[in-house]
């Protein structure tokens, strides 16, 4: 899937193949709340799978299920991510292998099968579904996925309040990577933003510059992110309207109780009837 190329040459994130799929692994190596793939193993074992990722990306949480012995389906809209996933994939044991597949599509229109255990969106994938009628056509059709007593499992981030008024034009740094396909580091700087308080949307420009051995940029690349953050009481009634069951609300992957400012990590069940 190519990506769309703005008036500034910006293309969506993660929708081309590039400095930021190439280091993406790099760049999230930790993520916020801890350990997520052990919290969705945990729940795997709990469903006995199938699984489905939502926004499986380079396979950074589908892979290591699949090599647990979990079934798992990864989707993803980005094929230069599912490349990357498939390298992934390739280092498995064949065993491994055969029981992971890989779908390019969409989690708002995209059916990936059905009578899975587990259906989970690791790290914010959610929040990418930028307005409430999207967020609920994609919630109805993840439930139509889930067989009976299924789990879903949600992780968007929790809004601070200081950071939802208010545009941003100060350039911000987000760390140096080494690019793994070339050695070479990668400056990762977030140019401006820009929020929308009324849709509940933030719009960032991202720009990636590969440095030379003098600290100079070569090849660069611009991306632009756009994310909708959701507060909890609207994400539980959103839930509740698509047929869900709240079961459990957490701040991060060891559990914690809901915290002002963290993660919102939400499980949910579709009923057993």
């Amino acid at each position: 899937m190519t990506g769309t190329t703005d008036a500034d040459g910006a293309t969506r994130f993660y929708s081309v193949a590039g400095l930021h799929v190439e280091i993406y692994d790099a760049m999230h190596r930790e993520i916020p709340g801890g350990d997520d793939v052990a919290f969705f193993r945990l729940l795997a074992e709990r469903t006995g799978g199938p699984i489905l990722e939502l926004g499986c990306g380079t396979g950074r949480v589908a892979v290591p299920l699949a090599a647990a012995g979990f079934e798992v389906v990864g989707l993803d809209r980005s094929a230069a991510m599912l490349a990357a996933a498939e390298r992934r994939v390739a280092a498995l044991t064949p065993e491994a292998r055969s029981r992971i597949r890989l779908v390019e599509g969409d989690l708002e229109s995209t059916l990936a099968g059905d009578e899975f255990g587990l259906v989970f969106a690791a790290f914010r994938v959610f929040a990418s579904v930028l307005d409430p009628d999207a967020q609920l056509r994609a919630l109805a059709l993840i439930r139509r996925q889930l067989r009976p007593g299924g789990l879903l499992a949600i992780d968007v981030f929790d809004p601070r309040y200081d950071l939802l008024i208010g545009d941003s034009s100060e350039p911000l740094d987000r760390g140096t990577y080494v690019n793994p396909a070339t050695g070479r580091p990668v400056r990762v700087t977030v140019l401006e933003r820009r929020v929308d308080p009324i849709a509940q949307r933030f719009h960032e420009s991202w720009l990636f510059e590969e440095l030379d051995a003098l600290g100079h940029p070569g090849r660069s690349e611009l991306e632009r992110l756009s994310l909708r953050w959701t507060f909890r009481h609207e994400l539980r009634h959103l839930l509740a309207r698509a047929g869900f069951e709240p079961v459990a609300e957490y701040s991060d992957y060891a559990m914690a109780p809901p915290a002002y400012g963290a993660e919102q990590i939400w499980v949910a069940r579709r009923p057993p009837s």
